[in-house]
């Protein structure tokens, strides 16, 4: 069994830090892209049915609609703490996955 030197440890540590960091700022780019693309969908639609409402040509149940909003609100707040674990687990690649996250975020 070969005893692993510090250098090594280094490297994979740089590596995985480096690695992190890329897909950070990738994940974060297309995410901020994404954001935008969904409000201005969601915008649109929202827009659309106030006005075929306000010609009554539709009914829209206002209050199904903000029952459905927070429903997918809190599985989205599920599905990040579930995610907390496997963060802790891998503290090199997902802090520098988060740094290139918001920076990818921020530059998007």
């Amino acid at each position: 069994m070969e005893d692993i030197t510090r250098s090594e440890i280094i490297t994979a540590l740089l590596f995985q830090a480096g690695g992190g960091l890329i897909l950070g700022f990738a994940t974060g780019y297309f995410l901020k892209k994404m954001v935008k693309m969904a409000l201005i969908i969601l915008g649109a639609l929202t827009l659309g049915l106030l006005l075929l409402s306000y010609y009554d040509i539709i009914s829209v149940n206002w209050n199904k609609l903000a029952l459905l909003v927070e429903r997918v609100i809190s599985g989205t707040q599920a599905l990040t703490a579930s995610m907390q674990s496997w963060i802790i687990a891998s503290i090199p690649f997902a802090g520098s996955f988060i740094a290139g996250l918001l920076l990818g975020f921020k530059y998007g």
